[in-house]
């Protein structure tokens, strides 16, 4: 039988090894735990925002459909910030921004809003950088706003552009002719633009051509 014998001294280098190699290995698993933790906390936040960018959104749909002027009447541009609120059963559009906490995370959310020019050819809406204003070759679509909404907080930002369009309108039942004029006027109305040769001074609602 031979019997080894283990040099003085081998134990505590084997020992200082492994303790070098932890040593080692150790701040590589926590760094990895750290970004791992770190990015699944960003990826929480980037959801949120998410979510509230397309809040948002739908919101602004319905202040349009519930009136086009809601949005169409606000000062445009890239300056302007609104959010939308609803009051009273309604959407309102509020000037600035609107403050939110989610989770104990604060964020902030707007949109902007401006006009959109089509080509006179193909009626495409043309997305290059300065339009509007339209230039030759293109007009202004009265029926379509671009939307921008932008959510930022303390570790990121994101935007989200979309267009609407107004599909619906009021039908306005005229029955007094009392006044003419060419301004934008709220329904119901005794306002119309011009007569020739009409008389409508007769029964409410009734129009009576005049001889020559």
């Amino acid at each position: 039988m031979k019997v080894y014998f283990q040099q003085p001294g081998s134990l505590l280098l084997e020992l200082l090894i492994v303790i070098g190699v932890i040593a080692i290995i150790i701040p590589i698993i926590a760094q990895i735990v750290v970004s791992s933790l770190s990015a699944n906390k960003w990826s929480m936040e980037n959801k949120i925002a998410t979510e509230l960018v397309d809040e948002s959104i739908k919101a602004i749909e319905n202040s349009s459909f519930e009136k086009w002027q809601n949005i169409y009447n606000k000062t445009k541009g890239p300056d302007n910030h609104y959010y939308s609120l609803k009051s009273a059963g309604s959407w309102i559009v509020n000037p600035g921004d609107e403050s939110l906490t989610v989770n104990g995370l604060s964020y902030t959310r707007y949109f902007t809003i401006a006009n959109v020019c089509r080509s006179d050819v193909d009626k495409s809406i043309i997305t290059t950088v300065g339009v509007p204003p339209c230039t030759v070759g293109n007009s202004d679509d009265p029926s379509t706003q671009k939307i921008t909404v932008t959510v930022f907080w303390r570790d990121g930002t994101i935007s989200r552009e979309v267009y609407l369009t107004r599909w619906r309108n009021q039908v306005c039942h005229q029955t007094n002719w009392s006044g003419t004029g060419v301004t934008p006027v709220a329904c119901p109305s005794a306002v119309y633009e011009s007569a020739t040769n009409i008389d409508t001074t007769g029964l409410p609602g009734s129009l009576r051509l005049q001889a020559n």
